[in-house]
């Protein structure tokens, strides 16, 4: 898909005030900042793309309930790291960010406090940031 498609796209869905948006097996190497528009998502599919960054507008998305990052073991996102904007998706429940490249995680992942569920399987972690310990309400890590 390219740019200028995605763009077509993004534009209509925020008029259309989608909110389940499914951009999985898109060869996407990297998200516009114009994602942010899309406020009334509350599922995000972003599954299996080529993805290095995400946009701080990512986190103007703040009813997003669900964001999946991950991929299969032949063609997933690459990400290294995720934006502090991530803290401002404080109403996701469902979090997966498999099969990346994270060797880190932001402090400001303890302030998704409704996650319930946080994918972290295959990425390069060494250790878990203290603030980990917030999501009170995260019942599989």
């Amino acid at each position: 898909m390219t740019n200028e498609e995605l763009l077509k796209i993004i534009k209509q869905a925020a008029k259309d005030g989608v909110t389940s948006f499914d951009l999985r097996n898109k060869r996407l190497t990297e998200l516009p900042p114009e994602i942010g528009q899309l406020t009334q998502l509350t599922n995000l599919n972003l599954y299996n793309n080529q993805l290095t960054v995400l946009p701080p507008e990512i986190g103007q998305l703040t009813n997003l309930k669900i964001l999946n990052l991950g991929g299969d073991w032949r063609d997933h996102n690459q990400l290294t790291e995720l934006p502090p904007e991530i803290g401002q998706l404080t109403q996701l429940t469902e979090l997966y960010l498999f099969e990346n490249q994270l060797t880190t995680l932001p402090p400001e992942i303890g302030q998704l406090t409704q996650l319930t569920l946080l994918n972290l399987v295959s990425n390069q972690l060494t250790a878990l940031p203290p603030e980990i310990g917030q999501l009170t309400q995260l019942t599989e890590l």
